[in-house]
């Protein structure tokens, strides 16, 4: 009976012992990169787009929510206030508010595969309704945005559900980091379907050599979640969890921030053009992925050479994250007269910011591998109300007086929210296994013996 099971898990394509040229887990994991980039891509799309689709100056032109310009007949303005701009790019989360949770708990019972797979789809298929939406109406761009929220929200916990059963211990810091529209979307789909699975042992193309390796490194949590049972009450009460979650509603305000309001503020107060604008919104992306990439690189050397402990390293980036990056974005405020160390400071937000990845979010890997897909739905269910709650302060703010007096004080009250996130998890933080996470009360083995087998191998 033994021997059949075996069998029938044996990859269809690489039933020998070489090694495949690419290993099949850098596929997945680049799967996931592209979902979570499309994931971002979405959030930011239509904020720099607000900048045409509602340009200074414009006319209303009839009683209708949408106008015609006077260069062109093809191009629709929409006769939009400030607040209602606000209220469009917030429903977003509303959205993504409530998925992230329901999607935590539905990737421990059928695995991160179905459930990424759902989300890309759904937020593809919202994105390609979005020009329609718009010329119909406000309320209909709004609900086509709280669905493509909701899609948003089944990625996240998919992403860390499927790179805990993918990555090794040593490799995870990386993974996280490097995974961390419309037709894009659905591509994505159709190659997901071809080569995704939600762990090793169900993955058609993986190598034997491959599979073993990573099944050898990583622990007895990983290996038996087909044993998976919510502990629901001890996670409610767990300090740690709570810790995650106030640190990364602490993140999230400001990231939110950035990707929803930063284009309206150097279009309106510093006076960029849109090609400008939509190339500025280019090039912070860019060195965001890049320094998240770095980051995890980063802890995954400094925790397996034993430089420095996990949560002492988890600390540091964080540091630099939710201390260092507010610092940055206050001084933005400043220096109104010159552009370009505005331009400079801004990259500086978005280079540091990443770090938070391979640091707080990282660190659910670390107290819980076997409930991260459920953890981190919880942490970004929470966390994503400051997606409607910041573009409304702004509305409030900018409402009857738009000026740089009045995203100053926008400015400061991000960098306060971020830095007690910051103090909660200097305070707080952790990188031990919760009791209540291990399957087996018996197993006391930490990560890092776990990382020096894998090393002496």
């Amino acid at each position: 009976m033994k021997e059949n099971n075996k069998f029938e898990s044996e990859p269809m394509l690489h039933k020998n012992e070489t090694h495949t040229l690419l290993p099949i887990r850098y596929i997945i994991v680049f799967m996931c990169f592209l979902a979570v980039t499309l994931n971002y891509a979405t959030r930011m799309t239509l904020s720099v787009a607000m900048l045409a689709m509602v340009p200074k100056g414009s006319m209303n032109l009839t009683s209708s929510n949408v106008s015609m310009t006077s260069d062109t007949s093809k191009h629709l303005t929409f006769d939009w206030s400030l607040e209602t701009q606000q209220f469009i790019l917030g429903s977003l989360y509303y959205g993504n508010t409530i998925t992230p949770f329901f999607a935590g708990w539905l990737v421990g019972i059928f695995g991160g595969s179905p459930i990424i797979l759902l989300g890309t789809l759904l937020m593809s298929l919202m994105m390609l309704l979005t020009p329609v939406a718009a010329e119909v109406g406000v309320w209909l761009l709004v609900i086509t945005r709280i669905v493509d929220g909701m899609g948003q929200g089944f990625v996240y916990p998919a992403t860390f559900n499927l790179i805990t059963n993918w990555s090794k211990l040593n490799e995870r810091n990386t993974f996280i980091s490097i995974s961390a529209s419309g037709v894009v979307g659905i591509l994505w789909c159709i190659g997901w379907c071809i080569v995704g699975s939600t762990d090793v042992n169900s993955n058609r193309w993986i190598s034997t050599i491959e599979r073993d390796s990573i099944l050898f490194s990583q622990t007895e949590e990983i290996k038996n979640a087909s044993q998976y049972e919510v502990p629901w009450k001890k996670i409610a009460q767990s300090p740690v969890v709570w810790t995650l979650c106030f640190c990364t509603i602490g993140f999230n305000f400001g990231f939110i921030f950035l990707l929803t309001e930063l284009p309206i503020f150097f279009e309106t107060i510093l006076g960029f053009e849109l090609k400008m604008t939509g190339l500025l919104s280019t090039i912070p992306h860019f060195v965001f992925f890049v320094a998240m990439l770095f980051g995890g690189v980063l802890a995954d050397a400094l925790i397996f050479h034993k430089i420095l402990t996990a949560i002492s390293t988890r600390k540091l980036l964080a540091c630099c994250a939710l201390g260092i990056s507010p610092m940055f974005l206050v001084s933005i405020g400043y220096v109104a007269n010159n552009e370009t160390l505005a331009v400079v400071l801004m990259i500086c937000v978005f280079g540091m910011c990443p770090l938070y990845i391979p640091s707080v979010e990282a660190s659910i890997l670390d107290i819980a591998p076997n409930h991260s897909g459920l953890l981190i739905g919880i942490m970004s269910s929470a966390s994503h109300v400051c997606g409607f709650i910041a573009p409304a302060i702004v509305g409030i703010l900018t409402r009857n007086c738009n000026t740089i007096y009045q995203w100053r004080k926008m400015f400061w009250i991000t960098a306060g929210v971020q830095v007690l996130g910051l103090v909660t998890f200097m305070i707080f933080g952790t990188s031990e296994v919760q009791e209540w996470s291990k399957l087996d009360k018996s197993d006391t083995d930490e990560v890092v013996p776990c990382i020096e087998s894998e090393k002496e191998r």
